[in-house]
Protein backbone atom coordinates (compact mmCIF):
# COMPACT_ATOMS: atom_id res chain seq x y z
CA UNK A 1 0.00 0.00 0.00
CA UNK A 2 1.47 3.33 -1.06
CA UNK A 3 0.16 6.51 0.53
CA UNK A 4 1.84 9.71 -0.65
CA UNK A 5 1.29 13.29 0.52
CA UNK A 6 2.37 16.70 -0.74
CA UNK A 7 4.34 17.50 2.42
CA UNK A 8 7.79 16.72 0.90
CA UNK A 9 7.09 19.11 -1.97
CA UNK A 10 5.94 21.75 0.52
CA UNK A 11 9.13 21.30 2.56
CA UNK A 12 11.25 21.80 -0.56
CA UNK A 13 9.30 24.97 -1.36
CA UNK A 14 9.82 26.35 2.15
CA UNK A 15 13.53 25.52 2.06
CA UNK A 16 13.94 27.43 -1.20
CA UNK A 17 12.04 30.42 0.16
CA UNK A 18 14.09 30.45 3.36
CA UNK A 19 17.27 30.55 1.30
CA UNK A 20 15.95 33.42 -0.82
CA UNK A 21 14.80 35.43 2.21
CA UNK A 22 18.14 34.90 3.97
CA UNK A 23 19.99 36.15 0.89
CA UNK A 24 17.82 39.24 0.61
CA UNK A 25 18.12 39.99 4.33
CA UNK A 26 21.91 39.80 4.05
CA UNK A 27 21.70 42.16 1.07
CA UNK A 28 19.63 44.64 3.06
CA UNK A 29 22.08 44.47 5.95
CA UNK A 30 24.81 45.45 3.51
CA UNK A 31 22.63 48.16 1.95
CA UNK A 32 21.83 49.78 5.30
CA UNK A 33 25.50 49.62 6.26
CA UNK A 34 26.49 51.35 3.02
CA UNK A 35 23.78 53.98 3.50
CA UNK A 36 25.59 55.13 6.64
CA UNK A 37 28.57 56.05 4.51
CA UNK A 38 26.59 58.07 1.96
CA UNK A 39 27.12 61.77 2.65
CA UNK A 40 24.42 64.40 2.39
CA UNK A 41 24.76 68.01 1.33
CA UNK A 42 22.98 69.35 4.41
CA UNK A 43 20.08 70.95 2.57
CA UNK A 44 17.05 71.59 4.75
CA UNK A 45 16.65 71.56 8.50
CA UNK A 46 13.12 70.43 9.23
CA UNK A 47 12.50 67.32 11.30
CA UNK A 48 12.11 64.27 9.12
CA UNK A 49 8.58 63.08 8.45
CA UNK A 50 7.10 59.90 7.04
CA UNK A 51 8.20 58.85 3.58
CA UNK A 52 6.15 60.94 1.17
CA UNK A 53 5.80 64.12 3.24
CA UNK A 54 9.14 65.66 2.26
CA UNK A 55 9.91 63.69 -0.89
CA UNK A 56 7.97 66.03 -3.12
CA UNK A 57 10.27 68.92 -2.21
CA UNK A 58 13.49 66.93 -1.92
CA UNK A 59 16.07 67.61 -4.60
CA UNK A 60 18.80 65.04 -5.02
CA UNK A 61 21.41 63.69 -7.40
CA UNK A 62 25.01 63.15 -6.26
CA UNK A 63 24.25 61.51 -2.92
CA UNK A 64 21.25 59.79 -4.43
CA UNK A 65 23.46 58.30 -7.13
CA UNK A 66 25.48 56.69 -4.34
CA UNK A 67 22.28 55.35 -2.80
CA UNK A 68 21.18 53.92 -6.14
CA UNK A 69 24.58 52.34 -6.65
CA UNK A 70 24.54 50.85 -3.15
CA UNK A 71 21.05 49.44 -3.75
CA UNK A 72 22.04 48.01 -7.13
CA UNK A 73 25.15 46.36 -5.67
CA UNK A 74 23.28 44.79 -2.74
CA UNK A 75 19.51 44.25 -2.91
CA UNK A 76 19.27 44.52 -6.70
CA UNK A 77 21.98 41.88 -7.13
CA UNK A 78 20.15 39.18 -5.16
CA UNK A 79 19.28 36.10 -7.20
CA UNK A 80 15.60 35.81 -8.02
CA UNK A 81 15.03 39.44 -8.98
CA UNK A 82 13.91 39.77 -12.56
CA UNK A 83 16.96 40.78 -14.59
CA UNK A 84 14.73 42.67 -17.01
CA UNK A 85 13.41 44.78 -14.13
CA UNK A 86 15.02 48.21 -13.91
CA UNK A 87 16.64 49.54 -10.75
CA UNK A 88 13.74 52.01 -10.50
CA UNK A 89 11.20 49.15 -10.65
CA UNK A 90 13.08 47.16 -8.01
CA UNK A 91 13.34 50.22 -5.77
CA UNK A 92 9.60 50.81 -6.13
CA UNK A 93 8.80 47.17 -5.33
CA UNK A 94 11.14 47.05 -2.34
CA UNK A 95 11.00 50.51 -0.77
CA UNK A 96 7.93 52.10 -2.33
CA UNK A 97 7.27 54.12 -5.44
CA UNK A 98 7.74 57.49 -3.72
CA UNK A 99 11.25 56.54 -2.63
CA UNK A 100 12.02 55.27 -6.12
CA UNK A 101 10.77 58.48 -7.73
CA UNK A 102 12.73 60.65 -5.31
CA UNK A 103 15.91 58.66 -6.01
CA UNK A 104 15.52 58.82 -9.78
CA UNK A 105 18.40 60.53 -11.67
CA UNK A 106 15.98 63.05 -13.19
CA UNK A 107 14.57 64.28 -9.88
CA UNK A 108 17.25 66.73 -8.78
CA UNK A 109 20.84 67.36 -7.64
CA UNK A 110 20.89 66.97 -3.83
CA UNK A 111 20.41 64.40 -1.05
CA UNK A 112 19.09 66.04 2.11
CA UNK A 113 19.70 64.63 5.59
CA UNK A 114 15.94 64.28 5.98
CA UNK A 115 15.54 62.14 2.89
CA UNK A 116 18.64 60.11 3.77
CA UNK A 117 17.00 59.25 7.08
CA UNK A 118 13.73 58.37 5.36
CA UNK A 119 15.45 55.98 2.97
CA UNK A 120 17.22 54.38 5.92
CA UNK A 121 13.90 54.03 7.76
CA UNK A 122 12.28 52.41 4.71
CA UNK A 123 15.18 49.97 4.36
CA UNK A 124 15.11 49.19 8.09
CA UNK A 125 11.37 48.50 7.92
CA UNK A 126 12.04 46.14 5.02
CA UNK A 127 14.63 44.37 7.18
CA UNK A 128 11.99 43.82 9.86
CA UNK A 129 9.60 42.44 7.26
CA UNK A 130 12.23 39.99 6.05
CA UNK A 131 13.11 38.93 9.60
CA UNK A 132 9.42 38.32 10.26
CA UNK A 133 9.20 36.27 7.08
CA UNK A 134 12.29 34.28 8.06
CA UNK A 135 10.84 33.45 11.47
CA UNK A 136 7.46 32.49 9.98
CA UNK A 137 9.20 30.24 7.45
CA UNK A 138 11.20 28.61 10.23
CA UNK A 139 7.97 27.85 12.09
CA UNK A 140 6.35 26.51 8.92
CA UNK A 141 9.36 24.27 8.27
CA UNK A 142 9.13 22.88 11.80
CA UNK A 143 5.39 22.25 11.38
CA UNK A 144 6.00 20.42 8.10
CA UNK A 145 8.76 18.32 9.67
CA UNK A 146 6.44 17.29 12.50
CA UNK A 147 3.65 16.41 10.06
CA UNK A 148 6.00 14.48 7.79
CA UNK A 149 7.35 12.47 10.73
CA UNK A 150 3.85 11.53 11.86
CA UNK A 151 2.61 10.79 8.35
CA UNK A 152 5.66 8.61 7.67
CA UNK A 153 5.06 6.59 10.84
CA UNK A 154 1.41 5.97 9.90
CA UNK A 155 2.28 5.17 6.29
CA UNK A 156 4.93 2.64 7.35
CA UNK A 157 2.50 0.95 9.70
CA UNK A 158 -0.06 0.70 6.90
CA UNK A 159 2.52 -0.78 4.55
CA UNK A 160 3.65 -3.32 7.13
CA UNK A 161 0.09 -4.23 8.08
CA UNK A 162 -0.78 -4.68 4.42
CA UNK A 163 1.82 -7.45 4.19
CA UNK A 164 -0.45 -9.64 6.32
CA UNK A 165 -3.78 -10.24 4.54
CA UNK A 166 -6.96 -9.97 6.55
CA UNK A 167 -7.74 -13.60 5.78
CA UNK A 168 -4.67 -14.57 7.83
CA UNK A 169 -5.96 -12.84 10.98
CA UNK A 170 -8.28 -14.33 13.60
CA UNK A 171 -11.03 -12.38 15.36
CA UNK A 172 -8.70 -10.85 17.96
CA UNK A 173 -6.16 -9.95 15.28
CA UNK A 174 -8.84 -8.22 13.21
CA UNK A 175 -10.13 -6.35 16.23
CA UNK A 176 -6.59 -5.21 17.10
CA UNK A 177 -6.00 -3.97 13.56
CA UNK A 178 -9.30 -2.10 13.57
CA UNK A 179 -8.35 -0.41 16.86
CA UNK A 180 -4.92 0.59 15.56
CA UNK A 181 -6.50 2.12 12.48
CA UNK A 182 -8.79 4.11 14.77
CA UNK A 183 -5.76 5.32 16.75
CA UNK A 184 -4.16 6.54 13.53
CA UNK A 185 -7.34 8.38 12.59
CA UNK A 186 -7.32 10.05 16.01
CA UNK A 187 -3.68 11.10 15.51
CA UNK A 188 -4.60 12.60 12.16
CA UNK A 189 -7.52 14.48 13.69
CA UNK A 190 -5.24 15.93 16.34
CA UNK A 191 -2.73 16.94 13.66
CA UNK A 192 -5.54 18.69 11.76
CA UNK A 193 -6.57 20.61 14.89
CA UNK A 194 -2.98 21.68 15.53
CA UNK A 195 -2.59 22.77 11.93
CA UNK A 196 -5.79 24.83 11.99
CA UNK A 197 -4.60 26.51 15.18
CA UNK A 198 -1.26 27.27 13.52
CA UNK A 199 -2.96 28.73 10.44
CA UNK A 200 -5.09 30.97 12.63
CA UNK A 201 -1.96 32.47 14.19
CA UNK A 202 0.66 34.89 13.00
CA UNK A 203 4.33 35.73 13.41
CA UNK A 204 5.55 39.13 14.55
CA UNK A 205 9.12 40.33 14.99
CA UNK A 206 8.37 44.02 15.33
CA UNK A 207 5.55 46.16 16.68
CA UNK A 208 4.59 47.27 13.17
CA UNK A 209 5.30 44.06 11.25
CA UNK A 210 3.17 40.92 11.42
CA UNK A 211 2.52 38.03 9.06
CA UNK A 212 -0.59 35.84 9.17
CA UNK A 213 0.12 32.17 8.59
CA UNK A 214 -2.84 31.65 6.26
CA UNK A 215 -1.50 34.43 4.06
CA UNK A 216 1.95 32.86 4.16
CA UNK A 217 0.66 29.41 3.21
CA UNK A 218 -1.40 30.84 0.36
CA UNK A 219 1.72 32.52 -1.01
CA UNK A 220 4.06 29.57 -0.49
CA UNK A 221 1.96 26.83 -2.03
CA UNK A 222 0.31 28.72 -4.86
CA UNK A 223 2.22 26.63 -7.40
CA UNK A 224 1.73 23.28 -5.64
CA UNK A 225 -1.03 20.82 -6.47
CA UNK A 226 -2.72 21.69 -3.14
CA UNK A 227 -2.76 24.87 -1.08
CA UNK A 228 -2.84 23.06 2.27
CA UNK A 229 -0.41 20.11 2.06
CA UNK A 230 -0.68 19.17 5.74
CA UNK A 231 -4.48 19.16 5.81
CA UNK A 232 -4.54 17.36 2.47
CA UNK A 233 -2.18 14.75 3.89
CA UNK A 234 -4.44 14.33 6.90
CA UNK A 235 -7.45 13.83 4.64
CA UNK A 236 -5.58 11.28 2.52
CA UNK A 237 -4.49 9.21 5.51
CA UNK A 238 -7.88 9.41 7.21
CA UNK A 239 -9.60 8.23 4.03
CA UNK A 240 -7.11 5.34 3.76
CA UNK A 241 -7.63 4.31 7.38
CA UNK A 242 -11.41 4.49 7.00
CA UNK A 243 -11.28 2.28 3.91
CA UNK A 244 -9.09 -0.23 5.73
CA UNK A 245 -11.44 -0.21 8.73
CA UNK A 246 -14.41 -0.98 6.48
CA UNK A 247 -12.55 -3.97 5.07
CA UNK A 248 -11.66 -5.15 8.57
CA UNK A 249 -15.27 -4.82 9.74
CA UNK A 250 -16.42 -6.87 6.78
CA UNK A 251 -14.09 -9.68 7.85
CA UNK A 252 -15.10 -9.32 11.48
CA UNK A 253 -18.71 -9.85 10.46
CA UNK A 254 -17.78 -13.09 8.77
CA UNK A 255 -15.89 -14.24 11.86
CA UNK A 256 -18.74 -13.41 14.24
Amino acid sequence: MTVETHVPAASARVAAEREAVAAKLTAYDSFVERLRDVSTDGVGGDAPGPVGTTLATTQQGGGCAAVREAFAATVRSVDGIDEDESVFETLAAELGEEVAVALAPTTGPALTPQFHEQVTEAATERQWQLRTMATALEREAAALDAAREEFTAIRRWLEQADETPLTALDFDGLRTRHARLGDHRDRCAERARERQSFLDGSTSEHAHVGLGHRCLVSYLYDDLAVEHPVLDGVATLVATCERCQRNVRAHLTRCA
